[in-house]
């Protein structure tokens, strides 16, 4: 029996994930759970990076170039899976209402320090996603947090250079849900 094989089988035996890369998409890869296989093909449940299930994937074995399994992202994704529910469900942020063309640092100074809420802040079409630490006339520091939860350290930048916000959006949560579920398996270990 080949290692491909013993893959999908584990899988299918286990309801185990994997990422299934193809040679028809370079740049995209199905996450899920193998739920039967042949010579052939393999059918797989596929999930969203939100956890939800996403319709059934066929294809052929032949177009797989690698599957990944046991990886971070792996694990980070059963995580969410199993709290999909709970990543569904959006916390109200309330914030002051203001009109002033000091808005950034207003909004920022409501954000400074609010671990239950990760925020993106836009600068030059690039977003950062993370907690923001602190903030003067000036600058800001943002914690940033990586998209699978990860502490990517500290970062200042300019207010002046901000051009919008994104509060408590699904990303964001996700962010969020798997930072804490990260330290908490820190904590633990």
């Amino acid at each position: 029996m080949d290692l491909t094989t013993k893959l999908l089988i584990q899988s299918k035996e286990n309801k185990s994930f994997l990422s299934f890369w193809t040679y028809n998409d370079d740049d995209k890869f199905w996450f899920g759970q193998v739920l039967d296989f042949n010579d052939e093909l393999v059918f797989i449940q596929h999930y969203t990076k939100y956890g939800k299930k996403d319709g059934i994937i066929v294809t052929k074995i032949s177009e797989i170039i690698s599957i990944d399994f046991n990886d971070n992202y792996g694990k980070a994704m059963t995580f969410i899976i199993e709290n999909s529910e709970e990543l569904a469900r959006e916390n109200e942020f309330k914030f002051d209402y203001f009109e002033s063309e000091n808005w950034k640092t207003i909004l920022l100074n409501q954000l400074k320090h609010r671990t239950e809420i990760i925020t993106s802040v836009e600068i030059n079409d690039e977003y950062f996603c993370g907690f923001i630490e602190d903030t003067d006339e000036s600058n800001f520091v943002i914690k940033l947090i990586g998209s699978l939860g990860e502490d990517e350290g500290n970062a200042l930048y300019k207010i002046e250079d901000i051009t919008g916000f994104k509060i408590n959006d699904i990303d964001n949560r996700k962010r969020l849900m798997l930072f804490n579920w990260r330290k908490k398996t820190a904590a633990n270990n």
